[in-house]
């Protein structure tokens, strides 16, 4: 039953990685709840994140997708002047654990590593996913991811398709 449930989340989590890599962006919207919160924190210190994204500091932070949402229009019309061109992305999953909750939702626990190229330029961020899935109508959705970016000396543009 666990090897189940987290083959299940791990495809999620490969095909969350295979939408952005394509800028399949209403495919990858979709795999989000309504009122799912997407948060990326700051470090604090060199060893500690900040832990709340409506008092303190993050790198991008929204309360549901409707600020992802905001992001693709962005990127699609051309208003992201800092999305001009955009990058080819490579993500890659790894180290994939899941913790059942008692609500019948699912921690994920991965890495991931995103390489990326730009202005004849290759870009490397390393991050630790936190993704919270609900099941909803016999498939999974994603109602809170948490990327913590562990290099994070950001030389060009971080965005939600970077990490």
């Amino acid at each position: 039953m666990k090897q189940d449930i987290t083959q299940a989340c791990a495809d999620l989590l490969y095909t969350e990685a295979r939408r952005l890599d394509q800028r399949d962006w209403d495919g990858w919207l979709d795999l989000y709840l309504p009122e799912a919160s997407f948060w990326i924190p700051m470090w604090d210190t060199e060893y500690e994140l900040t832990t709340d994204p409506q008092s303190q500091l993050s790198l991008m932070w929204y309360g549901d997708r409707t600020g992802l949402e905001d992001r693709v229009f962005r990127i699609r019309t051309g208003m992201s002047s800092a999305s001009v061109p955009l990058p080819r992305t490579v993500h890659q999953i790894s180290n994939i654990l899941t913790e059942p909750q008692g609500d019948g939702d699912i921690m994920v626990y991965s890495n991931c590593q995103t390489m990326s190229y730009r202005h004849k330029t290759i870009d490397n961020f390393y991050c630790h996913y936190e993704h919270r899935l609900r099941p909803v109508a016999g498939t999974l959705k994603i109602i809170a991811k948490k990327i913590i970016v562990a290099n994070d000396l950001i030389r060009d543009v971080m965005d939600f398709y970077r990490v």
